[in-house]
């Protein structure tokens, strides 16, 4: 056999790999060391974009609807993608993370779709586990866009939480403790320990207390399947089942939990997935 064949042969082998840089199984992990969500087998594949990139362009590409990608990814504004950022491409459907308490009826029922064909398509228990990735195959609702034409779109409705120093952005980056690849679920505002942090929203605390890498935390639900993460905290002021106003004061920043130093990690999140909260400040 020739060199010049095996070297063709091996040119088909990894033109694919070159032309369409999937990341096959990627573990993506959020701010507090844990994996955002545990994957279904072959339900989706990662995808880390390239400049020159687009949403729509990816879309066309492998054959998602655009609908789809944006919901599964959380990704309000097909127009802001970052080279470097790591999507998912869900395989027929879109993509849900399970919530505490939630229950496979109370997800078939809010995307329309029967939970045999769930099941079906994820090839998992009917018992499922928070934060389990599940796909939704083709979803007769997707509740993510519904809550966007009820009018929660990017720099809409919310405010910062506190004046600071932007010093880790949402996306993938290393981790500053573990020193490994990590994706962060949220930014870092540095400011002094006791800095007042206002609810960025209005709406009802539903947790406050001690969680894991983000120390004492505070969880406030704005309804339409958004909330706000307010991490690191040194004093919470507010108590669970508390509803509180857009700009109260609701905690005091600190240094709890996997932290290298004074300041709030602030999150959004829809439907329990982490959105970059960038485009939704003013």
């Amino acid at each position: 056999m020739s060199r010049e064949f095996l070297a063709a042969l091996l040119l088909l082998f990894l033109l694919p790999l070159l032309l369409y840089p999937y990341l096959p199984h990627e573990e993506i992990r959020g701010d507090a060391g844990g994996p955002l969500g545990i994957s279904a087998r072959g339900v989706y594949t990662s995808y880390r974009v390239r400049p020159g990139d687009t949403l729509a362009g990816i879309a066309r590409r492998y054959g998602i609807p655009l609908e789809y990608l944006q919901a599964s990814n959380g990704i309000a504004d097909p127009k802001r993608l970052r080279a470097g950022e790591v999507i998912l491409l869900p395989r027929g459907g879109v993509l849900h993370v399970v919530k505490p308490g939630q229950s496979l009826e109370d997800i078939s029922a809010s995307y329309g779709v029967d939970p045999v064909e769930i099941l079906e398509a994820n090839g998992v228990p009917r018992e499922l586990s928070p934060g389990q990735r599940i796909l939704i195959p083709s979803p007769r609702t997707i509740p993510w866009l519904e809550a966007l034409k009820l009018g929660w779109s990017p720099g809409a409705t919310f405010v910062w939480p506190l004046k600071g120093r932007l010093t880790s952005l949402f996306g993938p980056r290393i981790h500053p403790i573990y020193h490994t690849p990590d994706f962060h679920t949220g930014i870092d505002l540095a400011v002094p320990v006791g800095t007042p942090v206002h609810a960025a929203a209005a709406g009802k605390v539903v947790q406050a207390g001690w969680q894991g890498g983000y120390g004492l935390l505070l969880v406030i639900d704005h309804g339409n399947g958004l909330s706000t993460y307010y991490g690191h905290l040194s004093e919470v002021l507010v108590r669970v089942g508390q509803f509180v106003e857009q700009g109260q004061v609701v905690a005091r920043s600190g240094n709890t939990g996997l932290s290298t130093g004074p300041h709030l990690h602030f999150e959004i999140r829809r439907f329990g997935e982490p959105v970059d909260p960038l485009p939704w400040l003013p």
